[in-house]
């Protein structure tokens, strides 16, 4: 086996951002709250500049659905440029990549270069040899009992951090009745580094043997009951065991950086 050869790596980790969501209703309320969540998404790019993420995870419904309007796609794919370091994303239940997918109709050259979107369904392993890591995901095509998240994901690579990104249901039981089932065989058997999760609201820790796996939260507040939205903020440093701290996103309504 070769060597392992590492540095340290720092990501933030965030999930179910859900922008332009219409369950507000219209009006002025409806309007206020939309942009809160604009807001919070917003600072979780600022919280990654300002820590110097290496990469940055989105696990999964940065929208609500596939109806979004061209100034929401606008602020989305703009704020995303902002981000300093890679950022990478797979589509969640909400933002399928169906035949629906507000993904399918992109032009390649919409999106801003350092967004590295996984829309495979088989799944897709992307590698970061200068950061020493590899990250697989796949693109979440019907949410049901038979799509399997981690389904696919290839051994670890003995020389890179090795992570995952997934949006489904954990399950400690392993019961499939659920929609895009994780198991905690799963997670385990991965031996993989992380297990970046989305799709449940708040903070868990699902952790099985020596892979760490959490749900970051939502990083508006108006979903978990919270005052404030979460993030993930995730450390590798050689020979440690991997740190995840819950990184608090404030509300407001940050300006964006110049």
């Amino acid at each position: 086996m070769p060597t392992r050869k590492h540095r340290p790596l720092r990501i933030l980790h965030t999930s179910d951002v859900h922008l332009e969501t219409d369950t507000f209703g219209a009006g002025p309320r409806g309007e206020e709250l939309r942009d809160r969540v604009r807001a919070a998404f917003a600072r979780v790019i600022d919280l990654a500049n300002e820590r110097g993420a290496d990469l940055l995870l989105i696990v999964g419904d940065l929208f609500d659905s596939a109806r979004v309007s061209e100034a929401g796609l606008a602020f989305a794919l703009g704020t995303i440029g902002r981000a300093r370091m890679p950022v990478i994303m797979i589509p969640g239940n909400h933002d399928a990549h169906d035949e629906r997918s507000i993904y399918a109709a992109l032009a390649p050259g919409a999106l801003p270069p350092n967004l590295h979107l996984i829309l495979k369904p088989e799944g897709r392993a992307l590698e970061f040899p200068d950061l020493t890591v590899r990250l697989w995901g796949r693109a979440l095509v019907e949410h049901t009992p038979e799509y399997r998240p981690l389904h696919g994901l290839p051994d670890p690579h003995p020389d890179f951090w090795n992570i995952a990104l997934a949006h489904g249901f954990f399950m400690e039981d392993g019961d499939s009745y659920r929609s895009s089932p994780i198991t905690a065989e799963e997670i385990a058997a991965s031996g993989y580094d992380y297990v970046a999760l989305g799709h449940v609201h708040v903070w868990s820790d699902v952790s099985q043997g020596a892979t760490r796996a959490f749900y970051c939260g939502t990083p508006a507040p108006l979903y978990s009951g919270d005052h404030c939205g979460w993030a993930a903020w995730v450390e590798f440093i050689p020979g440690e065991p991997v740190r995840i701290e819950r990184a608090v996103i404030t509300p407001g309504s940050p300006e964006p950086e110049a």
